[in-house]
């Protein structure tokens, strides 16, 4: 069966006259931005993707993507190393929810370092699965890839779809690109695990 946010539309802006799906921790204007940004980044899109729900608030441009990432900023700023825990980007979101009037609550699953206390992929899938059909991007924490080259390692990334079909398939949103991957291979693959941020009760 296949999970996706429902309108993707509010996810793609038109950059250089091509589609580009998310927002891009490049467009940060300082150094340490561009090269940390990545979790704000993803919290940036998915508060713009609630406000556009509950507000009719729709980020429909890059300028406006990087005002949402400036103003997200503060609630989930990198630490020396980055944003490399979960419960951090969940903490973020769920202030910036609570300071802007928004309905939004912010739950995490983490994926640990050891393999037998992983979550099962079932309850995996059921996470994301939930998160998805309450209508909002989950933000995805990469902390190796697993031997998936399309994704970074150490990385945020809006997670937007899922089919939960062979390899239950996901799709992230990274650099202007919609990347499809297998969730179960990188489950079982990624020495150093991550973690997923869902938005829940946003109306």
């Amino acid at each position: 069966m296949r999970y996706a946010v429902r309108r993707m539309d509010w996810l793609t802006l038109t950059v250089n006259g091509r589609p580009h799906f998310g927002y891009d921790q490049e467009w940060y204007p300082e150094r340490w931005q561009k090269l940390a940004g990545c979790g704000p980044t993803t919290g940036a899109a998915i508060a713009a993707y609630v406000e556009a729900k509950e507000e009719g608030k729709v980020v429909a441009s890059q300028a406006a993507a990087e005002e949402k990432m400036l103003a997200f900023w503060p609630y989930a700023t990198p630490r020396m190393h980055g944003l490399y825990k979960t419960r951090w980007l969940m903490e973020g979101l769920n202030s910036y929810f609570a300071d802007y009037g928004l309905r939004g609550r912010a739950e995490m699953m983490t994926v640990p370092l050891l393999g037998p206390m992983r979550p099962s992929m079932e309850a995996l899938t059921d996470f994301i699965a939930e998160g998805l059909s309450a209508d909002a991007p989950l933000g995805f924490l990469c902390l190796h890839n697993g031997g998936i080259r399309s994704l970074y390692s150490w990385h945020w990334m809006p997670l937007a779809a899922l089919d939960t079909g062979a390899g239950a398939a996901a799709t992230v949103l990274d650099e202007g690109r919609a990347i499809t991957f297998d969730l179960a291979a990188w489950r079982s693959a990624t020495p150093f695990g991550g973690g997923f941020v869902r938005v829940m009760d946003a109306k």
